[in-house]
C-alpha cells in the first residue's frame, strides 16, 4: 500500500488531472487506478484559481470508486471551503456594510464556482475534518494555531468544526475565518516555531505535522517553478506540502 498527500489546488484543475495521471492515481479517462493506495488532500480546494468545482467533483468521484480497490480518497477542511460555503449559507448578509458574497470575491472567489456549488458540494464539505492522524502524522490544512481554540483532541476540533459549519449565525464563521487566515506559525521564528510544533503534536499526536495553507514559494521567498517537492523544517518536524500552484509552481504529490 503506497500512501500519498495532495496540496491545495485552488482550481488548477489541468495541473491536478496531470499529477494524478503521473502518480497512476487514474487513468486516462480519469478512473481511479490507484488499486489500495491512502491518498489525502489538504484542503484548498477553491479560488484563485478557475475550476475549484472541477477539482472537487472529481475528488468526489475518485474518493468512491477507490473504495471497491481497497483504496481511499479524503480531504480535510480548508480555510476556502469555509469561505466557500460561508458565502453558500449567507449569500445576501451584509456585515460592516459588504455581503458574505462580495467578501467572499474579496478573498479570491470565483463567480462560475459559485454558480457551479450546490447542496452536495455543501454537504460533502460539511463532513470534512478539520485534523487527522495519519501513518504517525498529524494532518491539519493550516500551519496556524486555530486548532486549539477549538479543542484539545482531534475529536473535539473536528466536532467544533461540524457545529460550526451548521451555525446559522455568520458571527459564529467570522472569527474563525479571521483566526484561519494565519499563515507561518511554525516557521516565522524558528525557536518559537517550534515549540509551536511540539504543542500541536503533544495535544494532539503523531511524529509530525503535515500541512498546506502557505505557499511554499512565499514561506521560502524562491521561485514558483523551482518548486517541485515538499518543504521539511521545523527541525525536521514539519512537512509543507503546498507548492502554490497558483503562483506558477508546477505541483507536486508527495509519497510518503
Amino acid at each position: 500500500m503506497t500512501s500519498y498527500i495532495i496540496g491545495d489546488l485552488h482550481g488548477h484543475y489541468r495541473d491536478y488531472e496531470r499529477l494524478l495521471k503521473e502518480s497512476r492515481l487514474c487513468d486516462d479517462n480519469l478512473d481511479w487506478s490507484g488499486g489500495d493506495a491512502q491518498v489525502w488532500l489538504m484542503g484548498d480546494f477553491f479560488d484563485r484559481g478557475a475550476s475549484g468545482i472541477r477539482c472537487l467533483d472529481l475528488t468526489m468521484k475518485l474518493q468512491q470508486q477507490a473504495v471497491a480497490t481497497g483504496g481511499s480518497v479524503n480531504s480535510l477542511l480548508g480555510n476556502h471551503e469555509l469561505m466557500i460555503l460561508c458565502a453558500y449559507t449567507f449569500n445576501d448578509v451584509s456585515t460592516n456594510g459588504e455581503s458574505i458574497y462580495d467578501q467572499w470575491l474579496r478573498w479570491g472567489g470565483i463567480e462560475s464556482d459559485f454558480d457551479g456549488f450546490t447542496e452536495t458540494h455543501a454537504a460533502w464539505i460539511r463532513q470534512l475534518p478539520a485534523m487527522a492522524r495519519f501513518e504517525n502524522s498529524l494532518l491539519i490544512h493550516a500551519d496556524a494555531m486555530l486548532y486549539v481554540d477549538h479543542g484539545l483532541s482531534i475529536e473535539q476540533v473536528n466536532s467544533s468544526f461540524t457545529s460550526l459549519m451548521t451555525s446559522t449565525d455568520v458571527y459564529d464563521w467570522l472569527p474563525v475565518l479571521s483566526a484561519f487566515s494565519e499563515h507561518m506559525a511554525f516557521s516565522s521564528l524558528e525557536m518559537t516555531g517550534q515549540r509551536r510544533v511540539d504543542q500541536l503534536l503533544s495535544l494532539y499526536g503523531g511524529d509530525m505535522i503535515i500541512h498546506g495553507h502557505t505557499p511554499i514559494p512565499f514561506a521560502r521567498q524562491v521561485e514558483p517553478e523551482s518548486v517541485t517537492e515538499a518543504w521539511l523544517y521545523a527541525g525536521d518536524r514539519c512537512l509543507n506540502v503546498d507548492g502554490g500552484m497558483y503562483m506558477g509552481s508546477p505541483g507536486f504529490i508527495h509519497e510518503l
